[in-house]
């Protein structure tokens, strides 16, 4: 399988992204694309082709499709598929499709920096490949796209979004080394810890007792690996699971705000509000108009 090897700096530059769902039996058009096109696949499978190489992507695996080959889906989707999508330039067109090698940091590292000079790296990012963090990767992607192109937004919301796409890009190239690093097994284990007992009542006091680690550790190892804050991921993922309930379920908002650990149901509305842009109800009445 291909890597695609480019020089940073600089980073690749981040143009647009989004979430999308094929419904069973749909498949993606055929065209061809003057930009690079990330598919990361959440839910079900994608059947993609570029020219004549044909791509699975599967749930946690993701495919790059290169600027310049048509693309299309070779075959419609055996269930409803979701995935995001992501769409970047390589300044200067400067990168190659190369056969795959094992990496490690002495192939990324190629330049210390100087007093005036910047270093220079060589990233090679497979071109194709299931990720080993899912849900380090997935947090990342979805602080990207939580800027959306329909809000209103701060000046430097956009340049927030370029930062959490060259951290991304990071994340793809440290992937394909197979050894996450001690910060990602602290964020790792926090996130377990907080998916596994969201429903209950998470103190960094209680962190620190369960981890071993001071909670400023814990907090610096989640904001260097996901941009966010242990509380921030525990209010994402009581969100997460509140909007899958409001989907397939018929319960109550007030249900609802319990079931994921929120006993305050005014508190529960308000945050929903705040960070998805509409009120539970509207939220399950938009889901199910679609």
């Amino acid at each position: 399988m291909s890597m695609i090897a480019l020089s940073i700096p600089p980073f690749p530059t981040f143009i647009r992204g989004g979430e999308f769902t094929f419904q069973k039996g749909k498949s993606h058009f055929s065209r061809v694309f003057t930009v690079f096109d990330l598919l990361y696949v959440t839910k079900g499978t994608l059947y993609m082709q570029e020219d004549e190489e044909k791509f699975e992507v599967k749930e946690g695996q993701y495919v790059i499709l290169v600027p310049g080959k048509r693309h299309t889906g070779y075959k419609g989707c055996d269930e409803d598929t979701t995935y995001f999508w992501l769409h970047f330039v390589i300044p200067n067109d400067e990168y190659q499709v190369v056969g795959t090698k094992e990496l490690d940091w002495s192939y990324v590292y190629k330049k210390e920096p100087t007093f005036t000079e910047p270093g220079h790296y060589q990233f090679h990012i497979p071109q194709y490949a299931e990720v080993k963090r899912r849900e380090i990767v997935e947090q990342q992607l979805e602080n990207m796209l939580s800027i959306s192109d329909g809000d209103a937004h701060l000046p430097d919301d956009y340049l927030k979004q370029q930062i959490y796409f060259s951290e991304f890009i990071l994340q793809l190239q440290k992937e394909a080394f197979s050894i996450p690093s001690a910060t990602e097994k602290v964020c790792e284990l926090a996130m377990k810890l907080i998916q596994e007992n969201y429903q209950s009542q998470i103190s960094m006091t209680w962190l620190k007792e369960e981890l071993n680690f001071h909670p400023d550790y814990i907090t610096r190892c989640m904001q260097k690996t996901l941009g966010i804050s242990p509380v921030q991921y525990l209010t994402h993922f009581r969100l997460h699971q509140a909007k899958r309930l409001l989907v397939e379920t018929e319960y109550k908002v007030s249900t609802i705000s319990r079931e994921v650990g929120i006993e305050d149901v005014t508190y529960f509305s308000k945050l929903f509000k705040k960070m998805e842009g509409t009120t539970p109800m509207e939220y399950r009445r938009l889901v199910h108009r679609k």
